[in-house]
Order: structure tokens, then C-alpha cells, then sequence
């Protein structure tokens, strides 16, 4: 047997060992006990950009969410369609005199408004400085102690920020994810549907693996990587004491990164943690060029943050986060890359052998075990499946498991390519649709500037 057959058996054989750890921690992972807890102060930040066609949805969403300590900010980042005539005729905005309280004067603003309708609702018209500038301007507005940051696609659902606040009872909890459901494939009721469009399966697999998988697991050991930028939650004093959000390519990354360094730093047993229960559902890709613009846009900025805090992986993160990152993320992305590569060359030459085909079926197999666990994890949560939902999921997920799930591969290596032939930094926004209805409605009627 050659040495490289053994650190391949070895590299399989730690990554089949997660993959056993992710199904079954994640099985064993509560509810949230729920707890009366005093409503903090939350200030929602949704930095907008071209967002005319979401933005009716989004507001209908907020009226309905059910807290009575918030406060929402719009910031319009130099918009070229209709976003501020949308939020005028919403909103019915009035400025804000010079003289007021929320009026300051960052080098990119121009000016404030606050919604005669609803009064918890400001709106700021910025000149385009990209998403960091956005919400980088939202936080020194923010009167909030929470800051939540939301895609202006994306929905709460109505007790999500009563959630948000019960997990920072916890005066150790820094920061938490929230739970982001593919909105295309939610009805009325809140009930995940399963449609027949198949890059929305693929994503609503994806999405589910990630979020009741993976970072249940991650929050437990205190490793998560990503507070996703389309649900996540901070306290606001460290967001400020940190610098708040630098001009990245993936910027929630980069910030969830820099909380690590700092809870590292201080060991005082602070943490990052996810949240199940607190849910948003947002707007995904609905053709293959939509997505791969999106998960182009995830490597890179992946990849940027990684260059970025290279350093720090060997000297300033915990032992155990640095392996989290650069074992599962990275090498096993590359050699996933590899191997979709050599594959079609070893079944073309006849070189497939017996130990090789053995790897393969239990790596899918278990990758077929942990997505099938996450669906039911959902169910756990309360987004349950009909039994005609369940045989179309099982079925679709054996066939993803040897068709789609090569896209994460070519996502991967593709996007790596185009990173180190260079990058640029902007909001390399994605068509939206303006297709998610939030549940329990009936469709909105349009409203056109």
C-alpha cells in the first residue's frame, strides 16, 4: 500500500468520522426551553440595494412579527432602480430636520427619513459604498442593543426576534445565527413545500443540511464560521468595540471571524451560537446562472476571508475552530475537487478499484444519511413534510447525492479560479423575483412606483 494510500484512508477516514458526528449530534440536539425574559431594544439593520421588487414583502413580514421593543433601518446604498420610491410610497417617509437625534453625518450619507406610517421604521438614502458601508451606517443610527442584520428578500416570521431575545438572556452568547428556509418552497401555512423545479430542491437540501446539520453542530462546539448576512444577530457594543464590518467580499464571514479572534482573545467563555427556532425565509436562485453568480460570490468571499485571517488560524483562533476551518472547509473542498476530476479519468481508463468504489458508496452513503437527517431535523422544528413530500425527498435525494452534489465541487473550484484572477468588490447583486409570499397571506397586491 503506498503512502498515498494511507493519507487518503486517513483523510476519508476523519472525514467519514464527522459525518457520523454531524447525524448524530444533531439528533441529539433540543428545542430551546422558552423563558419570559425582559424585550430588549433590537434595531433590524436591511441594507438595500435595486431591492424595489422584495421590498412590499419584507415590510409585510415586519408588521407581522410580534415584538414591540424594535425598530427597522433601511438603508438605501445608492440604489439606481426604484428602491426609494418604493419605500416612499410604503412607508410615506418624511425627513428627518438636522437638528434630530438620529440625524449624524458619515461621509457617504445624505439623508434620513422616518415612516409617518410606522414610526419604528427609519429609512437612510446613502451614496453606493456596498453592503459594510450600509451596515456600517445602520449601526451608528442603531438605538438597538441587538442588531440584526437582514436581506432586504428576506421575511421573519412573527416570533423570531422574541427568540433572538431569549438566547441573549445568556450574557455570554456574542452573536447568533438564525434559521433561513428557502422562501420559494414555504406555503401560507409555514409548511415546507417540495416543487418541482430542481435547483430549488437542491438548495432547500443544501439549506437544511447547513443550518439543522452542520451549525447545530458547529454552535455546539462554539466553532460556527458564518453568522449568515441574511439572519444574524450581535451585541451592538461589540460590533462598535470591534470596528464594525469591513469592505469584503464576504463580509459576514469576515465579522464572524473577528468575533472569534475576540472571544478568543478575551477567554472569558464567550460565544457564537445558533438558533433554530428564530426564522427568516429569503428569496434563493431560481435558474443555474442566478446561482452560480451566488455561490461564486460565497467562494470568494470565503476565500478572501481565509487570506485574510491566515495568521490568525495558527496563533490567534482557538485549536479547535482552525481545524473546523481548515480541515473541513478547505481540504476537504480541495480534494472533493480533485476527486471529481480524476473520477471520469479513472472510470474512462478502467483504473476504478475495488477500495476505491468501497470509499466512493460510503461516502455517499453517508452524505445520503446526514441530508435525510436534516429534513427530519426540520420536521423537529416544527416544518414538517407530507408523507408524498417524504418519498419525493428520498428519491431526489439519492439522485442528488450523484448528479447535483457535483455542483458544490464546480462552485468550488470555479470560484477559487476566479478569485485568484482577481476580484472586485461590490454587491455583484442577484435577479430577484420578488416571489415569496409570507405565510399565512394571500398574495400582496403590486405596488408600482
Amino acid at each position: 500500500m503506498s503512502i498515498w494510500t494511507i493519507i487518503l484512508l486517513i483523510i476519508f477516514a476523519i472525514s467519514f468520522t464527522m459525518q457520523i458526528g454531524y447525524i448524530l449530534i444533531s439528533l441529539g440536539s433540543k428545542k430551546h426551553v422558552n423563558i419570559i425574559a425582559k424585550e430588549k431594544q433590537i434595531t433590524v439593520l436591511i441594507p438595500a440595494y435595486n431591492e424595489e421588487l422584495v421590498l412590499l414583502q419584507c415590510i409585510e413580514g415586519w408588521k407581522r412579527v410580534n415584538y414591540k421593543n424594535k425598530e427597522a433601518i433601511f438603508i438605501n446604498d445608492g440604489s439606481t432602480d426604484n428602491t426609494m420610491e418604493m419605500l416612499h410610497k410604503i412607508l410615506d417617509l418624511m425627513e428627518l430636520g438636522p437638528n434630530h437625534k438620529r440625524v449624524i453625518h458619515p461621509e457617504n450619507l445624505q439623508t434620513i427619513f422616518q415612516s409617518k406610517n410606522y414610526p419604528e421604521i427609519y429609512v437612510i438614502d446613502q451614496l453606493n459604498g456596498g453592503k459594510s458601508a450600509a451596515l456600517n451606517t445602520g449601526i451608528s443610527l442603531a438605538a438597538g442593543e441587538i442588531i440584526i442584520t437582514l436581506d432586504a428578500d428576506s421575511i421573519l416570521e412573527s416570533d423570531s426576534l422574541s427568540k433572538i431575545n431569549e438566547a441573549f438572556v445568556d450574557p455570554l452568547v456574542v452573536a447568533a445565527g438564525g434559521m433561513v428556509h428557502v422562501g420559494q418552497l414555504i406555503n401560507r401555512r409555514g409548511s415546507i413545500l417540495y416543487g418541482k423545479n430542481m435547483l430549488l430542491r437542491y438548495q432547500l437540501s443544501a439549506y437544511l443540511s447547513s443550518f439543522y446539520v452542520r451549525k447545530v453542530t458547529h454552535s455546539k462546539f462554539n466553532v460556527l464560521g458564518v453568522v449568515s448576512g441574511a439572519f444574524g444577530a450581535f451585541r451592538r457594543d461589540i460590533l462598535v468595540e470591534i470596528g464594525g464590518y469591513k469592505h469584503t467580499l464576504g463580509e459576514d464571514m469576515e465579522i464572524t471571524l473577528r468575533l472569534q479572534k475576540y472571544i478568543q482573545k478575551r477567554k472569558f467563555g464567550e460565544k457564537l451560537i445558533f438558533v433554530p427556532e428564530a426564522v427568516c425565509y429569503t428569496e434563493v436562485p431560481e435558474n443555474f446562472r442566478s446561482l452560480l453568480n451566488q455561490r461564486i460570490r460565497w467562494q470568494k468571499g470565503f476565500l478572501d476571508c481565509i487570506n485574510l485571517y491566515r495568521k490568525e488560524f495558527f496563533n490567534g483562533f482557538s485549536k479547535r475552530f482552525s481545524f473546523f476551518i481548515l480541515f473541513e472547509s478547505v481540504t476537504l473542498g480541495a480534494i472533493g475537487t480533485v476527486a471529481l476530476m480524476v473520477l471520469p479519468i479513472a472510470i474512462l481508463l478502467g483504473h476504478l478499484t475495488p477500495l476505491t468504489v468501497l470509499l466512493m458508496a460510503i461516502a455517499w452513503s453517508s452524505e445520503f444519511f446526514l441530508r435525510l437527517v436534516a429534513v427530519q431535523r426540520a420536521g423537529y422544528f416544527g416544518h414538517v413534510f407530507t408523507i408524498k413530500s417524504w418519498l419525493a425527498i428520498f428519491l431526489f435525494t439519492a439522485w442528488e447525492s450523484i448528479s447535483y452534489r457535483l455542483l458544490d465541487s464546480f462552485f468550488f473550484f470555479y470560484g477559487t479560479m476566479l478569485y485568484f484572477l482577481g476580484n472586485q468588490h461590490n454587491w455583484n447583486k442577484l435577479q430577484r423575483s420578488g416571489s415569496v409570499i409570507y405565510p399565512e397571506l394571500q398574495p400582496l397586491k403590486k405596488i408600482t412606483a
